[in-house]
């Protein structure tokens, strides 16, 4: 028995269509549970069935179930209860289908569990379009009944799949699997980790890359001092300024330090693609806005030649806790990752690449407290690598669930908190020849991998 439930004076069953629970409904109260079906939590249930990824438009379910969940936030926090959350990825998490889209849910599940730890939260992957409706009903109502603590499970004629890691050791370079005529699209792949991983690939490769970002490529100031250290460079701007009679503010300081090196980080990064053997062109460009990413592929063609792989590494940050959290700030998280891949699949023939890499995170995988938005994010990278991977089973397709790095995101700051917390960071050099090994694996590479002190497939 899923606990809780059965002590609950009240289940409200949350969805968007009223008339799509009936059958859901009927089959709980039936076992004996006492379910309403509503549009929005009323904050007079214990427990909660959150059903937005039954019944949701795709492009809003993410949003839509952060709303129900953000409203009920401090009182779980506070008090505890259960919490159900439903998706429809077929039943296992490894799409075939359009349904990896909507696979974003069992990461905010994972993150509830973290903001919320007096209470039990489930997610249940349910293949209600192989069931049919009250098949599906049946078997999500024996799950709760007795399903125990698990804390996601799927259900599909198949049977019953509860997720685990294994332990894995990559295997050898499958030799030619990519060389020098090779194109690798790579987004966010000019700075932090993601250029780490590309100059190894590069290195044992010699492939030509492609590389998308955001930012513009600035010159540095004549005259002005080389400096990897932002405070420095700030104050060497303040100086020059000051010298040439130029009133500046703070925070036009910042931005043009800031500017300046991420320039700097981008050159360094196509010096040393070609110093480790490949050949690297970047261009500006915000993915998630479908013509410009036209014309960057076009443009990418043209100098290169066809595109043969893929690496989605562009993402950011918009941490909030549930209770916090902002339609806004989850558009700004999906922009890049989500509405990103959108463009890429839209534009490329995934069918026909020899590789593709998601860079995902160990949020999606184990949740963390503030980045809903990016666990959902990351999770549903992890779902759609396995949909590719079905229409294209020779290539090598994976999504990393990255741990943290040694670098990157992290600063000095987040280093002494990991240290404190006993968490290992992964070094760079480490980092980047996982990544290689599992590119360079072939089909043989397993769908997604978790990547933090030990290696390990799922």
């Amino acid at each position: 028995m899923t606990p809780g439930l059965r002590e609950a004076s009240l289940i409200e069953w949350v969805t968007p269509d009223l008339a799509a629970a009936q059958p859901f409904v009927a089959a709980l109260n039936a076992s004996g549970f006492q379910v309403s079906a509503v549009t929005a939590p009323t904050g007079k249930a214990s427990a909660l069935i959150l059903a937005h990824g039954l019944a949701s438009p795709r492009e809003t379910l993410h949003t839509d179930a952060v709303a129900a969940l953000k409203s009920v936030a401090p009182h779980f926090e506070a008090h505890g209860g259960t919490l159900i959350l439903l998706q429809d990825t077929g039943g296992l998490f490894q799409p075939h289908d359009h349904r990896a889209w909507r696979g974003g849910l069992s990461g905010l599940a994972r993150t509830a569990a973290r903001e919320f730890p007096a209470a039990t939260v489930r997610l249940i992957d349910i293949d209600t379009a192989g069931f049919g409706a009250d098949l599906a009903a049946s078997h999500l109502a024996e799950e709760l009944l007795t399903g125990g603590t698990a804390p996601t499970a799927g259900l599909s004629p198949a049977g019953r799949y509860v997720p685990q890691d294994t332990g894995l050791t990559l295997p050898r370079n499958q030799p030619g699997h990519l060389g020098p005529k090779d194109v690798i699209l790579v987004t966010g792949g000019a700075r932090g980790v993601t250029a780490d991983c590309v100059i190894e690939l590069a290195r044992r490769t010699g492939a030509r890359f492609a590389l998308l970002g955001r930012s513009e490529i600035t010159p540095w100031p004549e005259g002005l001092p080389q400096t990897t250290d932002e405070k420095a460079l700030r104050g060497a701007l303040a100086k020059a300024a000051k010298e040439t009679g130029e009133k500046v503010t703070p925070a036009a300081l910042n931005q043009r330090a800031r500017a300046l090196l991420s320039g700097a980080e981008i050159r360094h990064t196509l010096d040393a693609i070609a110093h480790a053997g490949g050949e690297a062109h970047y261009i500006p460009t915000d993915v998630s806005d479908p013509a410009a990413l036209g014309a960057a592929l076009g443009d990418i063609r043209t100098r290169l030649g066809e595109i043969t792989g893929l690496v989605h590494g562009a993402g950011v940050l918009a941490d909030k806790l549930i209770r916090e959290k902002t339609p806004e700030q989850i558009a700004r998280v999906f922009g890049p990752k989500i509405t990103g891949l959108e463009a890429l699949i839209s534009q490329l023939d995934t069918s026909q690449l020899k590789t593709v890499v998601f860079f995902s995170s160990v949020a999606a995988r184990y949740g963390n407290a503030g980045q809903a938005d990016y666990a959902m994010a990351n999770e549903i990278l992890n779902r759609m690598a396995w949909w590719l991977k079905s229409a294209n089973p020779t290539a090598a397709i994976t999504s990393i669930n990255w741990g943290p790095w040694d670098g990157g995101m992290v600063d000095d700051g987040l280093r002494a908190k990991f240290a404190e917390l006993g968490v290992s960071l992964i070094p760079k050099a480490a980092g980047a020849n996982a990544f290689a090994d599992a590119v360079l694996a072939g089909a043989a590479c397993p769908v997604e991998l978790v990547a933090g002190a030990e290696i390990a497939h799922v």
